[in-house]
């Protein structure tokens, strides 16, 4: 079962831009730590691995909606 529950995801929904940047910046940095520690054999809990890429994928996922949200609603009718 998934770690990171719905309520959790509507926590991410709730970062605004610079919380949400740093939250990327923490999963990437945490992810090749756990990449190091595989490659060296000393990662006890493997499930982290898988847990840190999906957290990490739906945090690029948010960002990239509210860039695409953005310029759209910059855009004036004439």
């Amino acid at each position: 079962m998934d770690s990171m529950t719905n309520s959790a995801y509507t926590d991410l929904l709730q970062l605004d831009d610079s919380a949400l940047k740093e939250q990327v910046a923490a999963a990437r940095k945490n992810l090749f730590e756990l990449r190091f520690k595989r490659a060296t054999r000393q990662l006890d809990k493997s499930h982290l691995f898988r847990q840190t890429r999906v957290k990490l994928a739906r945090l690029l996922t948010i960002q990239r909606q509210r860039r695409q949200v953005k310029p759209s609603t910059s855009l004036s009718t004439d």
